[in-house]
């Protein structure tokens, strides 16, 4: 929700949720999926240029929205904090909720462009290029994060993309976003298309998002065309990251996800099609929302999680890192609560969650706040190093 509007995340009294995709069984794989737009051949991976070059250190992110990164004085408070502290990378939004926050080279998200108006889509950042070369001239990774299946505008412009309600109209969650699905090649291809428009202005990392089926609304009234018989869920979304991480590979780029932080303790891919072993062996890096705020009391034996952010990162980081090791070349860059809720959360409280994942040999990190605003939690970051 844009905390909490961009990321929907469910709190943990309702359905536990967790992240799937990878080891695909090629008969469990949707027809759609095999043709010539589907699994990229080995060679193409095989013949990928030298990856960007990381952050020494590791990365040390903060989340950036389209009007943030499109407006100047933002962007240069960004810039500044990371002149002063540890920061050294952002993660940017190219596509949230279904809007652009730049004109791309894309065919269908000229169409949404056309259709809902220049002011509304693509206008967030009047020239992409130029900011990119100003984070990068202070020294900053840039990551382009793409919600990639809940997207309303597109659902809406492409019918034959989304997921439908049984009266054949596109489907709408609780609130009222609409959804792209995910056994649609069509919409599989924009997503990775928008990863490599990014890329080709400089982004050095996509991340995913939102790369799951839905959970939320009248969940006995979907429809998904293209879905074969006995097809799981989960090697869907397994296929889809596959593809995209080849593709992404061939262009020189990193690859990551987003994933609820309560995945290390799922063992199945609680219906969203987002199985902990099966997503991670497609990612270099495994970016779990392990926000304190949205676990429930007694987690961890902790009566109020929220109020604990050590303990409760501490322990949703150890069942993370233990079953990460099953795949040698996926890391762990934890989003951490860089806002309040229910606790008032300030600079003690970010170190707490910094520190514990010090303490577990975990040393990169992102930082989520709506508002893309960070001086208040400046004094837990590191100076910068001379």
């Amino acid at each position: 929700m844009k905390y909490p509007i961009s990321r929907s995340f469910l709190l943990v009294g309702a359905v536990a949720l967790s992240l799937s995709a990878c080891n695909r069984n090629p008969s469990d794989v949707v027809a759609n999926a095999s043709d010539s737009k589907g699994k990229p051949p080995t060679a193409a991976v095989a013949a990928a240029p030298a990856l960007s070059p990381l952050p020494a250190g590791g990365v040390k992110a903060v989340y950036l929205t389209g009007w943030s990164a499109g407006t100047r004085k933002h962007l240069d408070n960004i810039c500044a904090l990371a002149d002063r502290t540890e920061i050294n990378a952002v993660v940017l939004d190219v596509k949230d909720d279904g809007w652009i926050s730049y004109n791309v080279d894309v065919p269908q998200a000229k169409e949404i462009q056309q259709k809902y108006g220049a002011h509304k889509t693509g206008k967030m950042i009047a020239d992409i290029d130029a900011v990119i070369a100003k984070l990068k001239a202070h020294k900053l990774f840039v990551i382009a994060r793409i919600a990639c299946f809940r997207d309303t505008p597109l659902a809406e412009t492409h019918p034959k993309m989304s997921v439908l309600s049984a009266d054949g109209k596109p489907w709408k969650d609780r609130s009222r976003h609409g959804w792209l699905n995910p056994y649609s090649v069509e919409a599989q291809d924009y997503n990775i298309a928008l990863g490599l428009d990014a890329i080709k202005h400089g982004f050095q990392e996509v991340q995913f998002d939102y790369v799951r089926f839905p959970s939320e609304g009248k969940l006995s009234n979907l429809v998904y065309p293209g879905k074969p018989k006995g097809g799981l869920r989960e090697d869907q979304i397994a296929f889809f990251l596959e593809k995209a991480q080849a593709t992404f590979k061939k262009q020189g780029a990193w690859f990551s996800a987003d994933v609820f932080g309560l995945t290390s303790q799922v063992k199945n891919d609680e219906g969203i099609g987002q199985k902990f072993e099966k997503v991670i062996a497609h990612l270099d890096y495994l970016c779990p929302m392990v926000y304190p705020s949205h676990y429930a009391k007694g987690t961890y034996g902790l009566p109020n999680p929220n109020s604990e952010p050590y303990k409760l990162i501490k322990g949703t980081l150890t069942d993370a890192k233990r079953r990460i090791a099953v795949a040698p070349q996926c890391k762990l860059r934890p989003w951490l609560q860089a806002f309040s809720l229910g606790v008032k959360y300030g600079p003690a409280q970010l170190a707490a969650q910094i520190k514990a994942c010090r303490e577990l040999g975990i040393n990169e990190y992102l930082l989520w706040n709506a508002a893309c605003s960070y001086r208040l939690f400046e004094s837990a970051l590191g100076k910068k190093k001379a």
